[in-house]
C-alpha cells in the first residue's frame, strides 16, 4: 500500500462501515458495542507464515480486535481464494509468488519496489485487494558458500563465481533439490544469466538433496555451495556467508499483508503497516529460528518482538 491511494482509502473507509453491519462469513464483523471487529487471519503452513501471521493478530488484538486465528490454512491458492471469499480477512503473500502464480506474469521484474507496486496495482484493479506495507526481507532463492571456501577463493558474488569458475580448474560441488537443475528461475538459468554456462557444465556438479539439507552440508564442506532461502535460520546457525546476486537474476519474495479493501479500515491498516520496516532478513531469520530452532511459540515470539520494538 502506497502513500498515493487516497481513492482507495475513500473506498476502503466506506466499505468497512458496511462490513460491519453485514458480518460475511463471520468476517471483519463488529463485537459487542466496544467497536472492535472480529478479524480472521490465515496462512500457509511453514514457520515463517505462522510468525508474520501473529505479527498481525498481535497488533490487532491490541487495537481491540477479536481474531480468529486460521494460520495453517494451506498453500498460497487456498489463502487467496479464502481472502477472496470472505472467509479470511488478511493474510501474508510474498510479491515474486503472486506475480508468476497468481496473476501468472511472464516477464521478470528485477527491482523488488517496482514488483510490489505492479502486484499491488494489479490485485487492486482485479479484485479490490490490497497489499500492506511489504517487509523489508525478501526470502528469496540464495546461494549460500562454505566459510573456509570463500576465504580461499574470494569469491562474495555471484559474478566473481563466473569468473572464478571461467579461470580456475578446481571442480565446485553445489547442492540443491532436484526441480532446481532445471528451472530457469534457479540452476537452469543462472549460469547463462551470469555468462559462465560452459565453464559451469565442465567445473560444477550439483548434487541433489532437500533443500533444507544443504545448509548443514554446505557447513561441513560436503558441497562448497548450496541454494537456501535468505531467510532461514540455518545460515544464522552454521553462520553462512551469502554469495551476492550482484545482477539481481532471483526474482524478489517480498511479503506483505493482503486485505479486502472494502472491509479492512484504514486504522486497522495503520496498525498493522508498522510493523514491516522492522522486519530485514537478519531479523526474520532470528524470528525464525526461535520457532524452528529453539522450538518456541510463534505467538510468543512475535509477542516479544513487538514489545521491544515499542509496538505493543
Amino acid at each position: 500500500m502506497r502513500d498515493n491511494i487516497t481513492r482507495r482509502n475513500a473506498l476502503k473507509t466506506g466499505g468497512a462501515a458496511l462490513a460491519g453491519l453485514t458480518g460475511t462469513s463471520g468476517c471483519l464483523s463488529l463485537v459487542g458495542g466496544s467497536g472492535g471487529k472480529q478479524v480472521v487471519v490465515s496462512s500457509k503452513n511453514f514457520t515463517e507464515q505462522f510468525v508474520l501471521s501473529q505479527l498481525a493478530i498481535k497488533l490487532l488484538e491490541d487495537e481491540g480486535h477479536t481474531v480468529k486465528d486460521k494460520t495453517g490454512l494451506g498453500g498460497s491458492p487456498a489463502n487467496f481464494s479464502a481472502l477472496k471469499n470472505d472467509e479470511s480477512d488478511l493474510y501474508w503473500e510474498y510479491t515474486g509468488t503472486a506475480w508468476a502464480n497468481v496473476l501468472n506474469k511472464e516477464k521478470k521484474i528485477a527491482e523488488p519496489k517496482k514488483l510490489y507496486e505492479k502486484v499491488d496495482d494489479a490485485y487492486n484493479d482485479k479484485w479490490n485487494l490490497d497489499w500492506l506495507n511489504r517487509a523489508e526481507f525478501n526470502n528469496t532463492y540464495v546461494i549460500i558458500a562454505n566459510p573456509e571456501w570463500q576465504k580461499r577463493t574470494g569469491v562474495t558474488t555471484l559474478s566473481e563465481l563466473a569468473a572464478h569458475v571461467k579461470n580456475n580448474d578446481a571442480d565446485i560441488k553445489i547442492a540443491m533439490n532436484p526441480e532446481m537443475k532445471n528451472r530457469d528461475d534457479s540452476w537452469g538459468g543462472l549460469p547463462e544469466a551470469y555468462g559462465f554456462a560452459d565453464a559451469a557444465k565442465k567445473r560444477m556438479e550439483p548434487v541433489t538433496m532437500k533443500i533444507g539439507l544443504a545448509y548443514k552440508a554446505v557447513a561441513n564442506d560436503d558441497v562448497q555451495l548450496g541454494f537456501g532461502f535468505s531467510t532461514n535460520p540455518n545460515i544464522k546457525k552454521y553462520d553462512l556467508p551469502v554469495v551476492e546476486d550482484d545482477q539481481n537474476f532471483f526474482i524478489a519474495y517480498n511479503p506483505a499483508p493482503n486485505v479486502r479493501n472494502k472491509d479492512f479500515t484504514s486504522s486497522m491498516k495503520k496498525t498493522v503497516n508498522e510493523v514491516a520496516p522492522k522486519l530485514d532478513a537478519e531479523t526474520m531469520r532470528t524470528l525464525n529460528g526461535k520457532v524452528a530452532l529453539d522450538d518456541k511459540d510463534p505467538a510468543t515470539v512475535a509477542k516479544n518482538f513487538l514489545k521491544s520494538e515499542g509496538l505493543l
